[in-house]
């Protein structure tokens, strides 16, 4: 089994650079396996698990796929410790850990391996020092739950669906501010031009009035592409963010739904958070970068500045819209081929 370089074909992420799985030229090699089993995923997806796969190689000095009967969870803890002593932070060591685990499952359901090294309790996630406890997330830990989400275990038949989708609800939610039952709440027809912005029409605030909220370009960009996908896969609802369940296909989801994938994604990463966390980071960045007081009010929909400025005190007050300052997060598209969802 040879070692390939994280950086030859990327064209075919699984069936080469994961090709470190490779062991003989076989009608059913562990490589296919894993390019049936993970080829619906993002290429920068297929190529994480297969980065990931290649470094524990090495670090086991693995030649051969059958050498990998004798691990044991002991041994694959073992190997977590020794990112963490590498100086690997948290997330990353999570994101590996769980690409290890998948990958492992996969040659284990196939016959590559008797027993899967990961079939135990013992190697639970790293858990994430943050500013969580004040309900605000740092820029890198939004991107750490975007590039879990793509890592994520989901319904086969529609998990390209659900991983764009629940993707999209972080995005939104952290870029615009708004609540889990706003978003729950969203039709596509609320979603207009004004000018030259595009906003979201809130229908449903907490104050009961309606409300308009900017839309970035990229975020907009990709609610386009996301309605786009749902067109193509026939899946017809009124709903920017609609159920996926089997009998409940482009239903309404609940404000409970749109928490839950925040709460999933949060865990994957080691973090016990909710859909408002996202919220609370958007206002306390916007004040940390300088925005007026007055501007965050109403880019949060504040009915007081006494409750806006308990997410931040004492900062110099900038001259610039707060959603043009937020840094952005990762904006790996996924790409989904057509088909039909019945």
């Amino acid at each position: 089994m040879k070692i390939i370089s994280a950086e030859d074909k990327f064209a075919q992420p699984l069936a080469t650079e994961a090709g470190a799985l490779e062991v003989k030229k076989t009608a059913a090699s562990p490589a296919k396996a894993l390019e049936l089993v993970f080829g619906e995923y993002s290429p920068n997806t297929q190529r994480a698990y297969a980065r990931a796969f290649r470094d524990f190689q090495e670090w086991a000095d693995i030649r051969e796929l059958h050498e990998m009967e004798s691990f044991d969870p002991l041994r694959m803890l073992e190997y977590k410790n020794f990112l963490k002593s590498s100086g690997k932070k948290p997330a990353t060591i999570n994101q590996t850990m769980s690409a290890l685990r998948k990958v492992c499952k996969v040659l284990t359901e196939f016959g590559y391996l008797k027993h899967n090294p990961f079939k135990a309790s013992v190697i639970r996630a790293e858990k994430i020092d943050s500013s969580a406890s004040k309900g605000a997330l740092q820029v890198s830990q939004l991107n750490a739950m975007i590039e879990a989400n793509e890592m994520m275990e989901y319904d086969g038949r529609i998990a390209s669906l659900l991983r764009f989708r629940n993707g999209l609800v972080l995005k939104f939610l952290y870029l615009t501010a708004a609540r889990r039952g706003e978003a729950a709440d969203l039709l596509w027809d609320d979603i207009v031009q004004d000018g030259s912005f595009q906003v979201a029409i809130l229908r449903h605030t907490k104050s009961g009035k309606e409300q308009r909220i900017k839309l970035r370009k990229e975020l907009h960009e990709e609610l386009e592409e996301w309605q786009k996908m749902l067109q193509e896969n026939n899946v017809v609802t009124t709903y920017v963010f609609p159920s996926l369940g089997f009998r409940t296909m482009g239903d309404k989801m609940c404000g409970k739904g749109i928490n839950d994938i925040i709460v999933r994604l949060g865990k994957a990463i080691g973090l016990n958070i909710s859909a408002h966390y996202l919220r609370h980071t958007a206002i306390t960045l916007a004040l940390e970068l300088g925005e007026p007081l007055q501007k965050v009010q109403s880019y949060a929909r504040h009915a007081s500045a006494n409750t806006t400025i308990r997410y931040f005190h004492d900062r110099q007050l900038l001259e610039k819209n707060p959603t043009d300052t937020l840094p952005p997060v990762s904006y790996t598209h996924l790409t989904l081929p057509t088909s039909d969802l019945v």
